[in-house]
């Protein structure tokens, strides 16, 4: 009998390389998500000192408060455009997810399609197998009953 050979075998593969494509893909939009929230995390950190070293002096110059006001303002702005790029970036994401789902399925797919063929093809070989030991058997016993 000839060896397993599964007629899907460049597919399967090729469904593969596309499904490590596909979680490259994931892996970089997570990235940029880390990276908004990392910019994000470091505004209200910059904020947070600048509002604590001003408010930790004894007395505060009209100038050094309408200088706040004025970063406070750029600040929120700032803010809610990463907060913006924040929500796009993991929308993003989801979608990749689903691509990555998908590519998972047809691999899973197509390798339960491989081990149902390769099942048949043992179940096959051992039919085949026990046959010719039958065979063999049958040859054997009835030359050693004729003679």
């Amino acid at each position: 009998m000839r060896s397993f050979r599964f007629r899907l075998d460049r597919v399967l593969e090729w469904y593969r390389k596309k499904r490590r494509m596909e979680e490259s893909r994931l892996a970089a939009c997570l990235d940029l998500v880390r990276g908004v929230e990392s910019r994000i995390a470091l505004l209200a950190a910059e904020r947070a000192a600048i509002e604590r070293e001003l408010l930790a002096r004894a007395a505060i110059p009209a100038a050094d408060f309408a200088n706040l006001g004025r970063y406070r303002l750029r600040a929120n702005k700032e803010e809610l455009e990463l907060q913006v790029e924040r929500r796009r970036r993991l929308t993003e994401a989801d979608e990749q997810r689903a691509r990555v789902r998908r590519a998972q399925q047809r691999v899973k797919l197509v390798e339960k399609m491989r081990e149902r063929r390769l099942e048949e093809y043992t179940a096959a070989a051992g039919r085949e197998l026990e046959n010719l030991a039958a065979e063999a058997f049958l040859a054997r016993w009835s030359r050693e009953h004729e003679g």
